[in-house]
């Protein structure tokens, strides 16, 4: 079983972060200046019983909605519904949630699509790194 918390512990998303998504990673000082402005940004945890972080999502609250900045699980952990939990309990804030994904990453839009976000839009040549298009997708409390 996965406990979800309320994420203070920067290291340990650092941690993640480079783990997760290698050069694309948000750096430790940027996750503390993050973490520093808790009216705009907040991170979620999911850590097993040993209390080990498998998985997080950072959202910035922009008053009307929640977008979620990004969300990552341990290569070892996936497939076992950590993110579906970790998007569950934004869920919970019973707010509309908008995030960007790109458009080569058809795994991720699969997994949002079956967390129930619908395609709503495209930034196109959004990734410097690549060229992609974003593909922006939410999901409406109503």
């Amino acid at each position: 079983m996965y406990k979800i918390c309320i994420e203070t512990n920067m290291e340990d998303i650092a941690k993640l972060e480079k783990e997760v998504f290698k050069f694309r990673g948000y750096s430790y000082k940027e996750l503390c200046e993050m973490n520093e402005k808790k009216e705009l940004y907040s991170f979620f945890s999911a850590r097993n019983e040993e209390g080990k972080i498998l998985g997080y999502i950072i959202l910035f609250d922009n008053s009307d909605s929640l977008e979620i900045m990004k969300i990552g699980v341990l290569p070892e952990a996936r497939q076992q519904g950590i993110a579906s939990l970790l998007i569950d309990e934004v869920k919970k804030k019973d707010r509309d949630i908008f995030l960007e994904v790109r458009e080569n990453n058809m795994s991720a839009i699969k997994f949002y699509e079956k967390n129930f976000f619908c395609k709503i839009g495209q930034r196109k040549n959004y990734y410097s790194d690549t060229g992609e298009s974003a593909i922006l997708m939410s999901w409406n409390v109503n």
